[in-house]
């Protein structure tokens, strides 16, 4: 694909990117779009120009162009369509934007999966993309009647207003998670894995408005990255709290978060829980063996004696709670390309357990419903050697006729289920009081 013709900038930048990147969405009635937070800089991808999607089952994958579709069956490996996909669209002008579920990787290791309703993996050219950076807002577009038209639409300066006000009674299937967790310590004294991410989820009984739990969402949250989509009958918002992988100037990095707390606003309580986390045992094993973790995987990936972590096991805060994070990174072999390092990386272990393998096996077993997007990534490519891959952790999930939110807590020998509840209700408190619901809808 050639470099788009139509480039428009508008200076000066937003002094809230937030709210106009929210406005700019709640105006676009059927485009697929993405949109992707990372260091203070928004991304919008608006309009499918080129998509690849690999259908549930792993087996179809249909590539989209200008409106026409073509479907192929998968006679190779799933990663061999999508590396052709970005390979052949890695001069289109534009960051490729997509998202991959959590089932790819049960698939890329062999293990059996329940499909579910949302596809494996969307990959999308934008026809459209949109930047807002500090201090002006770019637009690139393959029409420039399009272009001209979005650049009005960003350049409005009327604002959306939502407000929360449907509560989610985030205690529902408690008895069944603790159920879970216990099945979870059962196995990990049989020795079947070290550790594990068991979730659950919370069924919301309206339709949510996006863009609107987008802008109160990320007011009240400190993410890693922030992500909203939507992309043929799916929709996700969230506030990731963790880097599955990034990869640029041949370096690769991963930035593992394992050990939670609740986050209080300030005062001698959130000290007193931040002090809780860096001295409590169980927390500070869960980290140790995720970073450990996390080095073999770079060892697999990187040139010897590269690999390093900083920043080891500092407190990171996320919304309504706080982690303990590190950054491990190291430099890429030669002869490995991205997709090799998302292979080994993804899922992060901090959503799957210890060993990765066996943990996933445990998943499968200990949860009932396919986790589609939960625990999976959105993806910001670049070019081929520079990727920025999040979690999807915090999220608020939209098929055609289902919303939910999820979250899991790390199992290992020393944890308590009653602990690894209120874990997951901690967790659930970043994304729930922030859910706007669609207008004229009733509790």
């Amino acid at each position: 694909m050639a470099v788009l013709p139509t480039s428009i900038y508008l200076r000066p930048g937003p002094p809230d990117a937030l709210q106009r990147v929210a406005t700019v969405l709640s105006k676009l009635k059927s485009d697929d779009y993405y949109a992707y937070e990372r260091t203070g800089v928004w991304y919008l991808g608006i309009g499918n120009r080129s998509s690849v999607t690999i259908d549930p089952e792993g087996r179809k994958a249909t590539f989209s162009t200008n409106g026409k579709d073509e479907v192929r069956s998968i006679d190779g490996g799933v990663t061999d369509v999508v590396r052709e996909y970005t390979s052949a669209n890695e001069d289109c002008g534009t960051r490729i934007y997509g998202y991959i579920g959590f089932s790819y990787a049960l698939l890329l290791r062999g293990i059996p999966h329940t499909a579910g309703e949302w596809p494996m993996l969307s990959l999308m050219v934008p026809r459209t993309e949109v930047v807002f950076y500090p201090d002006r807002i770019t637009l690139t577009g393959v029409d420039k009647g399009e272009t001209v038209e979005l650049s009005a639409l960003v350049d409005d300066t009327t604002c959306i207003e939502p407000s929360p006000g449907h509560p989610i009674d985030t205690n529902t299937r408690a008895s069944e998670y603790v159920e879970q967790v216990e099945a979870a310590l059962a196995d990990i004294r049989a020795e079947k894995y070290t550790k594990v991410i068991p979730s659950r989820a919370v069924s919301l009984p309206w339709r949510v408005d996006m863009p609107g739990t987008l802008l109160c969402g990320r007011q009240h949250n400190n993410p890693a990255r922030s992500f909203c989509l939507r992309h043929g009958n799916n929709q996700a918002i969230g506030f990731s709290p963790e880097l599955v992988m990034s990869l640029r100037d041949g370096k690769v990095t991963t930035e593992p978060l394992a050990g939670t707390r609740s986050q209080e606003e300030g005062g001698d309580k959130s000290k007193k829980l931040k002090e809780a986390l860096v001295s409590d045992p169980k927390e500070i094993v869960e980290h140790v063996l995720s970073v450990k973790e996390a080095i073999n995987e770079l060892d697999r990936l990187c040139s010897p004696g590269t690999v390093v972590v900083d920043d080891l096991m500092t407190v990171r805060p996320r919304g309504s709670v706080q982690h303990l994070g590190s950054t491990v990174s190291g430099a890429l072999l030669p002869g490995k390309d991205a997709w090799d390092a998302f292979n080994i990386l993804f899922p992060s272990i901090t959503a799957t357990g210890i060993p990765k393998q066996a943990a996933l096996e445990g998943i499968g077993r200990l949860e009932k419903h396919p986790r589609e997007l939960y625990s999976g990534a959105i993806l910001l490519i670049e070019d081929p050697e520079t990727w920025d891959v999040a979690l999807v952790l915090r999220t608020v999930f939209q098929g055609r006729e289902k919303q939910r939110i999820q979250a899991g807590a790390g199992i290992v020998a020393q944890s308590s289920p009653g602990r690894e509840l209120t874990e997951t209700s901690e967790k659930l408190a970043s994304i729930a009081p922030y859910v706007i619901a669609e207008r004229n809808q009733k509790d």
